[in-house]
């Protein structure tokens, strides 16, 4: 009884707890994807990152960014890192908001900051900041981008373009 009692308040407590303010899937476009000067290899240096992604099929769980569909976003940090690490990620991004119809709706400028290890999946951290200026100003960002290649093929042959998707999370 003294369980189900505490389960309830929890329950309740969660269902009332309001999501991010938007969610996007985000991937590298075929044409462009991030490049990195010098390539990374299989020990961490540093090297500049710019590229683009494609944010697409958005929705605003919180609905405080419902006009907000898609996006393109221009990439562009320098960090030290590897295959398998980033850290001392700096950089920004310009995000161009585009609405159910198409139509530019927005922009937001993020400040790509990540002063931690990044390891596994290190291109997350380009994907680490806050919404400076525009639309979701204040928000906190976070993602992660999977590469479509092996780690192996980075160490062995170092990377110089990272094409991937995944997800990215305002607020």
């Amino acid at each position: 009884m003294y369980l189900d009692w505490i389960i309830a308040i929890v329950t309740s407590a969660q269902e009332g707890l309001p999501g991010p303010a938007l969610t996007c899937a985000v991937a590298t476009p075929s044409e462009r994807p991030l490049a990195f000067t010098p390539q990374v290899g299989l020990t961490p240096r540093r090297v500049a990152a710019r590229g683009n992604l494609q944010l697409t099929g958005c929705t605003s769980p919180d609905g405080s960014a419902t006009s907000l569909r898609s996006g393109w976003v221009a990439v562009k940090a320098t960090a030290e890192a590897s295959c398998t690490s980033a850290r001392q990620v700096r950089g920004g991004a310009l995000i161009t908001w585009f609405g159910g119809d198409g139509r530019p709706v927005g922009i937001s400028r993020l400040r790509i900051k990540a002063d931690r290890l990044a390891t596994q999946r290190p291109a997350d951290a380009l994907l680490t900041g806050t919404v400076a200026v525009g639309a979701l100003k204040g928000e906190r960002v976070r993602g992660g981008l999977s590469p479509a290649a092996a780690v192996l093929g980075c160490a062995t042959r170092g990377m110089s373009a990272l094409p991937g998707s995944g997800q990215i999370t305002f607020g």
